[in-house]
């Protein structure tokens, strides 16, 4: 459904592959009513056959997590480091994570396919959101209302709420720990961290197809439209990215110094003609 609240405008689902510099490098267009984990997979694919690519690494956030996935990657002889969701690990495996943990910031540990690692400036903002939904809970504990389940610490029986320490005190144990599942095995902890932390990169890529090129909202309606559309926001945010890892300058401020260019020539290398374009008095 439209993220505008425009549901009779329905949306694409776009998969994009960066390098690990940011740099784009391919996508692929998905119906948009695709769960993005089933993305996952036949975009990588494509790729890796389409370019013979023997040797691949691919790293993806915890929504892309799954049995089906992972068994998948491996089938196809893919490495992987994915987010871990610590929360919905076995109690036993928490408390062994706990106990076996150091929180001095930037420690980590390995546990067969798993690395959990501390950071101090997480646990300061794990801790504040926790104590705020706690407090938040315990407002309800004694309210005269109907049944209340929107509430992350607070469980209902029939008589009335009463606080979830469990969940509290399993919560407690993993402030300021972040996991990854991966199947590298010769890379040291930090590189595989270091390897996913780069994931803001691909995030940076589609904040600059949706700000800066202004890929949506658009009102296509044919395949053919859409897939044209897509083709040159896509062109765009591989010379918008070149640009910026060239010249170290963010595409909004080479685009406004752009604007100030009057006069432009273009050499057309395989006529070799060259097209001189006087811009000056109209819109750039």
């Amino acid at each position: 459904f439209s993220k505008d609240h425009k549901h009779n405008q329905p949306q694409i689902v776009i998969g994009l592959i960066v390098t690990k510099e940011g740099f784009p490098i391919s996508y692929q267009i998905f119906k948009g009513n695709t769960f993005e984990g089933n993305t996952f997979l036949p975009i990588i694919l494509d790729f890796k056959r389409k370019h013979d690519i023997r040797s691949l690494t691919v790293v993806a956030d915890s929504a892309m997590l799954s049995k089906q996935n992972l068994n998948k990657l491996v089938e196809s002889g893919l490495n992987y480091i994915i987010a871990s969701r610590l929360a919905n690990l076995k109690e036993d495996l928490i408390n062994k994570v706990d106990k076996e943990i150091k929180r001095v910031d930037g420690e980590s540990i390995r546990l067969d396919n798993l690395i959990v690692d501390y950071s101090r400036k997480r646990y300061v903002k794990d801790k504040s959101e926790l104590e705020k939904q706690v407090e938040k809970a315990k407002k309800y504990l004694n309210a005269k209302t109907e049944k209340i389940t929107n509430i992350k610490y607070l469980k209902n029986n029939k008589i009335n709420q009463y606080l979830n320490q469990e969940l509290i005190d399993r919560n407690i144990k993993l402030l300021g720990l972040k996991g990854y599942v991966t199947n590298l095995t010769r890379q040291t902890n930090k590189e595989i961290i270091d390897y996913y932390h780069n994931l803001f990169k691909i995030e940076h890529a589609f904040r600059i197809a949706k700000s800066d090129l202004e890929a949506r909202p658009i009102y296509h309606f044919k395949e053919e439209s859409i897939k044209n559309h897509m083709l040159i926001c896509f062109l765009a945010l591989t010379i918008s990215v070149y640009l910026e890892l060239k010249t170290q300058r963010s595409i909004a401020s080479i685009v406004e110094d752009l604007k100030s260019i009057t006069d432009a020539k273009i050499l057309n290398k395989i006529s070799g003609k060259v097209i001189f374009d006087r811009v000056s008095d109209r819109d750039t």
